[in-house]
C-alpha cells in the first residue's frame, strides 16, 4: 500500500494532502460547475428560441430560473436521444456547444440582473449553504487510514454503479450488478446517471464525485420549481416565497418514534426515516439518497406548471412551444423514475377528469393539450419504451432462491408505515393469523395507517387537516392554485397509500410517487404559514391560539427533525463504533482498503473486466431497517468496483436486466469458491474461465480468508491490503 504525503508529520491520525476525501471535495466542486452545461446552457437556449413566456424580455434571475428549470425538462431526454445514436462522446460535445452558444447570448443580453441586493445575497447563501451540505453529508471523512462514509452509501453504491457502466458500456448501459456469461442491458430508467456520465466526460471527475454535484444540483433544482410556483401558481408575495424554501428543511414528527427506536434497539438506525417501513421522505433525505427521483418530480411539476400557464393569454406559436417542452419533461420524467411518472399520469388523469365533473371551463383547454402533451411524450420516449418493455420483473424469491417472476408490476394493498409485524405475532391475533394471514395484515395496516401518516407528515399534516375542515365549513377562500393543490393532495395520498409497486420487495412506486402530493402539501403549508407570518397579507384560515400552537409546535419538533436526521447520518457510524458488540469496528478500515484496493486495480486493469466478490445481503425475511456491517461492506464493493461485477447480490440483480438461470449455478459456484478450506487454482481458473471472471477479490470477512491452500496462495495478487486482496485469474 502506497504511503501519501501528510499535512504533517507527527502521529498516524492525520488528514492527508492527497486524501480520498479532498478529492472529492474538490472534484464534486469542480462537477457542480459542469453541470451548468447540461441543467443550465440547454435551457437557455431552447428558452431563447423558442421565447418561452416572453423569455427574451425577462431579466437575468427570471431568465436563470426558467432556464435550469427548461434544462431539467429536456436535458435528460435529449441526452439519452443523442447518446442511443451517437454514444456519450457526442452528448459531451452537444452540452459543451450548448454551453458556449450560451455563453455568446449572455454577453449579448443586458446585465440587468433582476433581484435586489438583499436578495443576491441570500440566493447566494442558500445555494453555498446547501452544496456545503451535501459535501458534509456524503464526502467520506478521512482520519489517517479509515474512511468514515455517510448512511446514505448504502443506496449512493448503487448510484455510483450506474454511472460508472454508462461510461464504460454506452447507451443502453449494461447491467453491472449481474454478468451471465455478457453484459446485459440494463431494465431500469437510467437518465440521470447518462447526465452525471456526461459529467465525468466532460471534466474527468470520478462518478463519485459527479453523482455528488448531481445531489446538489436536484436541490437547486427543487428551489427553483417552488420559485417558480411561488411566482407563477400561487403568486405570493415576496416574503412568502422566501418562507416557502425555508420550510423545505422541515420534516415530519419523525423525531418521535426515531428516538424511541435509539433508546430501544440495541444498534442504531442510520437514518431518520428508517423507523417506517414505507416512509415519506423529507425533501433533504430524498436529494441525498434518490436525486433521480426527485428529478422525475421535478419534470412532473413544471409540465404541469408550463400547461397551467397556457391558460393565460398567448399566442398559437407560443401554445405549441410550451405543449412540446412540456411533453419533453413527461418524456425525461419516464428515464429519470418510471414509478413517480406513473404517478403524475395518474394524477393528471383524476383532476382532468374532476375538472370534467365540475363542469370547469378550462377543461376545453386542458383536455387537448394534456392529450398532446401525452401522446408527443410517447413518440418522443418510444425507444427508451421498447428497451424496458422487454424487463424481465420479479419479486421476492422462490425456495431455491431464484427471483420469482410475476406478470404485473403494481397491487392493491395498504401502505405499510408501521410495521404491522408488532401486533401480528401476539397471542390475541395467533388464531387469525393461521387462518386469514393477509387479511389480519392488511387490516392492521389499516388501522395504523393514520398514526403513521401523522408522524410522517408533522407540521403538514396538520395543515391539511385545518385545509380540509375549513373548506367543508365553507372557511377557505376559492381560489384555483389552492383548490388544485388540495385535491392534488388528497387524490396523491390516496394512491400511494393502497397502490404499491411489486417489482422488489421495496414499495419504490409508493416510496418515489408519494413525492407528488408532498410537493402540493408543502406549497398548502408555505401558503398558510406565509399568510400569518408575511405583513399585510391576507390569512389563509383564521389565526386561533389552538392553531397556533399546534403549527408551530410542530415546527419546531420539524426543524429539530431536520438537524437531528442531519447529525445521524454523519454521526451513526462514530456512534456504533462505541458499540464494539455490534460488529461495525472494522468499516471505516475496511471502506479505506476497498477504495485504496481498487484505485490500484484501475492501475493496472482494464475498465471492461469482470470481477468477482461474495456477495452480501439481507436476509430473506428480516423486519429489522438496521444494516449489518457486511451489508455495509458489499455497498463498498459495489461502489468501488467501477467494473462489471459477476453477481453483486445473493439473490441476484436481474431485475435490472440479465437472464436469471444460470443465477443458481452462479451463486452455488461462487460459494464453494469462497469457503474453507479454499478451491485449488485450477479448479478456479475454471470457474472463472466459465463465466468469464479476471479478478476476484477476498477479503476478511470471506471464510476462505481463513484458509492456508488454495487459490489465495497460488494466484498472482494484483494490490494486498491487510484485510483484503484483490487477485488476478484469468
Amino acid at each position: 500500500m502506497g504511503s501519501k504525503q501528510s499535512l504533517c508529520t507527527g502521529g498516524a491520525e492525520v488528514i492527508h494532502l492527497h486524501s480520498f476525501m479532498l478529492q472529492d471535495v474538490f472534484g464534486s466542486l469542480l462537477a457542480v460547475l459542469a453541470f451548468a452545461a447540461v441543467l443550465y446552457a440547454p435551457g437557455y437556449l431552447l428558452a431563447y428560441g423558442t421565447d418561452l413566456f416572453q423569455f427574451r424580455q425577462m431579466k437575468f434571475a427570471e431568465r436563470s430560473l426558467w432556464a435550469i428549470a427548461c434544462s431539467f425538462s429536456v436535458s435528460p431526454i435529449l441526452a439519452y436521444l443523442v447518446g442511443r445514436t451517437a454514444g456519450l462522446t457526442a452528448i459531451a460535445w452537444l452540452f459543451a456547444a450548448c454551453t458556449i452558444f450560451t455563453l455568446l447570448f449572455l454577453v449579448q443580453k443586458s446585465a440587468r440582473q433582476g433581484w435586489t441586493r438583499r436578495d443576491s445575497i441570500i440566493t447566494a447563501l442558500i445555494v453555498g449553504g446547501w452544496s456545503l451540505f451535501v459535501l458534509l453529508m456524503l464526502v467520506d471523512f478521512e482520519i489517517g487510514h479509515k474512511l468514515f462514509f455517510s448512511v446514505a452509501m448504502a443506496d449512493e453504491s448503487y448510484r455510483i454503479a450506474f454511472i460508472s457502466t454508462v461510461i464504460r458500456t454506452g447507451i443502453p448501459p449494461a447491467n453491472p450488478l449481474y454478468y451471465a456469461g455478457a453484459p446485459a442491458p440494463m431494465h431500469y430508467y437510467y437518465f440521470w446517471y447518462v447526465l452525471c456520465a456526461s459529467v465525468v466526460k466532460l471534466t474527468h471527475v470520478s462518478p463519485r464525485q459527479a453523482y455528488i454535484a448531481s445531489c446538489i444540483w436536484a436541490g437547486l433544482g427543487l428551489l427553483i420549481t417552488v420559485r417558480l410556483y411561488a411566482t407563477h401558481f400561487f403568486r405570493w408575495e415576496h416574503k412568502q416565497r422566501w418562507i416557502a424554501l425555508g420550510l423545505l428543511l422541515v420534516t415530519g414528527a419523525d423525531l418521535v418514534p426515531a428516538l424511541g427506536q435509539a433508546i430501544l434497539q440495541p444498534s442504531l438506525n442510520g437514518d431518520i426515516e428508517w423507523w417506517s417501513v414505507d416512509p415519506i421522505d423529507a425533501w433533504p433525505d430524498s436529494l441525498l439518497w434518490v436525486p433521480h427521483h426527485v428529478a422525475a418530480v421535478l419534470c412532473c411539476l413544471l409540465a404541469f406548471l408550463i400547461l397551467w400557464r397556457t391558460l393565460e393569454p398567448l399566442s398559437r406559436r407560443a401554445r405549441q412551444a410550451a405543449v412540446a417542452i412540456a411533453a419533453c419533461a413527461c418524456a425525461s420524467a419516464v428515464g429519470l423514475s418510471v414509478y413517480v411518472a406513473f404517478g403524475f399520469a395518474l394524477l393528471m388523469l383524476s383532476w382532468l377528469l374532476w375538472l370534467l365533473l365540475k363542469r370547469n371551463p378550462v377543461c376545453k383547454s386542458l383536455w387537448p393539450r394534456s392529450f398532446a402533451t401525452a401522446a408527443l411524450a410517447a413518440i418522443i420516449l418510444s425507444p427508451f419504451l421498447c428497451e424496458i418493455s422487454g424487463a424481465v420483473h420479479s419479486v421476492g424469491v422462490t425456495a431455491n432462491g431464484l427471483p420469482a417472476p410475476t406478470g404485473h408490476l403494481f397491487i392493491l394493498s395498504v401502505r405499510r408505515m408501521i410495521d404491522s409485524g408488532l401486533l401480528t405475532d401476539l397471542p390475541l391475533f395467533a388464531s387469525l393469523n393461521q387462518s386469514h394471514p393477509v387479511l389480519l395484515d392488511q387490516t392492521l395496516r389499516l388501522l395504523l395507517l393514520l398514526p403513521g401518516l401523522a408522524m410522517e407528515l408533522g407540521l403538514f399534516g396538520a395543515v391539511l387537516v385545518f385545509l380540509v375542515r375549513a373548506k367543508r365549513r365553507r372557511e377557505l377562500p376559492e381560489d384555483p392554485a389552492r383548490d388544485t393543490s388540495l385535491f392534488f393532495v388528497l387524490c396523491g395520498l390516496i394512491i400511494t397509500m393502497f397502490l404499491s409497486s411489486s417489482v422488489i420487495s421495496n414499495n419504490d412506486f409508493g416510496y418515489r410517487a408519494v413525492m407528488l402530493p408532498q410537493f402540493f402539501l408543502f406549497l398548502l403549508a408555505a401558503d398558510l404559514l406565509g399568510s400569518w407570518l408575511a405583513p399585510g397579507s391576507t390569512h389563509v384560515i383564521a389565526i386561533t391560539p389552538s392553531r397556533r400552537r399546534w403549527l408551530y409546535s410542530l415546527l419546531t419538533l420539524g426543524v429539530a427533525g431536520f438537524v437531528y436526521g442531519a447529525f445521524l447520518l454523519r454521526a451513526w457510524l462514530p456512534m456504533e463504533l462505541t458499540r464494539p458488540q455490534n460488529g461495525f469496528n472494522d468499516l471505516p478500515e475496511d471502506s479505506y482498503q476497498v477504495r485504496e484496493a481498487f484505485a490500484a486495480l484501475d492501475r493496472v486493469a482494464p475498465r471492461n473486466a469482470v470481477v468477482n466478490f461474495n456477495p452480501v445481503d439481507r436476509t430473506i425475511g428480516q423486519k429489522t431497517e438496521v444494516m449489518t456491517p457486511d451489508e455495509y461492506f458489499q455497498r463498498m464493493l459495489v461502489m468501488d468496483t467501477g467494473r462489471q461485477m459477476l453477481n453483486a447480490e445473493r439473490i441476484c440483480a436481474t431485475h435490472f436486466g440479465g437472464n436469471p438461470s444460470q443465477c443458481e449455478e452462479i451463486k452455488q459456484a461462487t460459494a464453494q469458491l469462497y469457503a474453507n478450506p479454499a478451491p485449488n487454482a485450477d479448479w478456479t481458473r475454471k470457474f472463472c474461465r466459465r463465466f468469464g471472471v479476471q479478478y476476484l477479490v477476498v477479503s476478511h470477512r470471506d471464510p476462505a480468508w481463513e484458509s492456508n491452500t488454495g487459490w489465495l496462495t497460488s494466484l498472482p495478487v494484483v494490490e494486498q491490503e491487510p484485510s483484503l486482496r484483490i487477485l488476478q485469474c484469468n
